[in-house]
């Protein structure tokens, strides 16, 4: 659907028609808001960027040295930025177009973050803001497949939480920058990909969750 203004936590977005090829001359608008832009839970905080600035400066991994208190890094809640994810991305190149803006102001030069077209499916995208626009565009003359992106809303410096398997277990319950989790299995079950993922720079975990398989059912795989 075209012209959607969208509201975290998650939530799917895909060209027109899609898995259908989409139509000559789209013009279609997303604007991703942040439930909650900015919070803390010591009370109201400055504006996104300054009270991040403000916890690089003052926080390590797990403590924040605040002038007044010590706090525990998960007490404090971060600013709320937008993660996009593709999926699956075929446009005519060149001419059929995906802009993936910063904040709310759709179009605006200044805010662009990425002009996508092509039919290599983008890496993830990441906002600075807790808004992110997206405007698809195309030619009149052919149409592809299109697109198909997933939203997450992540505190900013952070991956997002990846869940844990089913019939499994997870040591570790932050997802910033460096963090680390470690995935094992119930008894009857064993695990399937990496044991440990880590929290990249680029917001995206090192590897994908893992997942339990049941023993019996692997022998016949």
């Amino acid at each position: 659907m075209c012209d959607m203004y969208l509201r975290g936590p998650s939530g799917v977005i895909t060209s027109p028609n899609y898995p259908v090829q989409y139509d000559n001359n789209a013009y279609c608008v997303w604007v991703i808001t942040a439930l909650n832009p900015a919070k803390v839970g010591l009370g109201d905080v400055a504006p996104c960027r300054s009270f991040s600035a403000l916890v690089e400066t003052l926080c390590n991994k797990r403590i924040c040295w605040l002038p007044w208190q010590l706090i525990p890094i998960n007490v404090l809640h971060l600013c709320q930025v937008i993660k996009l994810t593709f999926e699956e991305f075929e446009l005519e190149r060149g001419y059929d177009t995906l802009t993936v803006g910063d904040g709310g102001q759709v179009g605006d030069q200044k805010t662009v973050l990425y002009v996508l077209t092509g039919t290599t499916v983008p890496d993830l995208i990441v906002s600075t803001h807790h808004q992110m626009w997206l405007l698809f565009q195309t030619d009149s003359v052919s149409n592809l497949l299109g697109f198909k992106a997933t939203y997450e809303e992540i505190d900013q410096g952070s991956c997002g939480d990846p869940g844990i398997p089913a019939y499994g277990r997870r040591e570790g319950s932050t997802f910033r920058h460096g963090d680390s989790l470690k995935f094992e299995c119930q008894p009857a079950f064993e695990l399937k990909g990496q044991k440990t993922i880590t929290c990249q720079k680029s917001s995206q975990w090192s590897a994908q969750k893992p997942v339990c398989v049941c023993k019996s059912v692997r022998r016949w795989l």
